[in-house]
């Protein structure tokens, strides 16, 4: 149960914003659609901080990661209320919340109960939040015209970068030794995220440099920031916290491919 205080962003959204009104019908249209699955995927992360909140609590973890998991379920049924509200100031019209989309947790097949704690942990936050980060980082950058857009996506990235360092946290707390069980894991977990993050950023083929303006860049850009990601954030992280990343850097180097052999 979300226990946000209904306010939606730290500084209230544009009321006007006269480059929605520019746009032509159908490139509002596919916006209003990209916000509004947004807000349908910002809802089932909140479902996937419970796990890795309840998760953290198995583990003892300190209270202040607890407290900032919890925190981070609130925070994203902020993000899939904000997100709806954006994809109805571009629609023109008040738009309903989307259907909840399932979790499925990964079941990490072999790995023991304290073991799979922790790689949900890290899936989430150390891969799929900084993932995350980038994605709307790249955004962002590219919102030269929307301020709606722009405001919008500064909210959910100041409070993403917070949600991937639980992640990194747990992961520092651990000793050596569990570290190293984490290890063997990486390549599966890093393939499955990007896999799972292309899948959801397809190529559009009615996409047009106006949208691109309003923050939603084509999906081949998309595509290499999420890699850069992993090439420049994630690997150096795991790297100094002493994990051997080997296989990571030779599936980046050889292309990062998420193809799955026939």
């Amino acid at each position: 149960m979300s226990r946000w205080d209904g306010k939606l962003t730290s500084r209230p959204l544009p009321e006007e914003d006269a480059s929605i009104d520019a746009l032509e019908p159908f490139e509002r249209e596919r916006l209003a659609e990209t916000w509004l699955m947004r807000a349908a995927m910002e809802r089932r992360v909140a479902d996937s901080f419970e796990v890795v909140r309840d998760a953290l609590v198995r583990r003892q973890a300190g209270p202040e990661l607890i407290a900032l998991a919890t925190r981070a379920i609130d925070d994203e049924y902020r993000h899939e209320e904000l997100s709806r509200v954006v994809a109805s100031r571009f629609a023109g019209r008040d738009l309903p919340a989307p259907e909840r989309l399932p979790l499925t947790p990964p079941k990490h097949a072999g790995a023991s109960p304290e073991l799979r704690d922790t790689l949900h942990i890290v899936g989430q936050c150390v891969f799929n939040e900084t993932t995350a980060g980038a994605y709307l980082e790249t955004s962002l950058d590219h919102a030269v015209d929307g301020t709606l857009a722009k405001a919008a996506l500064r909210e959910l990235l100041s409070d993403e970068i917070d949600h991937g360092r639980i992640g990194w946290a747990h992961l520092a707390s651990l000793d050596p030794k569990t570290r190293a069980e984490v290890t063997p894991w990486l390549h599966a977990m890093a393939f499955t995220n990007l896999r799972e993050w292309r899948r959801e950023t397809p190529s559009d083929p009615t996409h047009t440099p106006a949208m691109t303006r309003q923050g939603v860049p084509p999906s081949a850009v998309v595509h290499e920031a999420l890699v850069d990601a992993l090439r420049t954030l994630i690997v150096p992280g795991f790297e100094q916290l002493g994990m051997d990343v080997a296989p990571l850097k030779k599936w980046l180097d050889e292309g990062a491919s998420t193809l799955t052999p026939s």
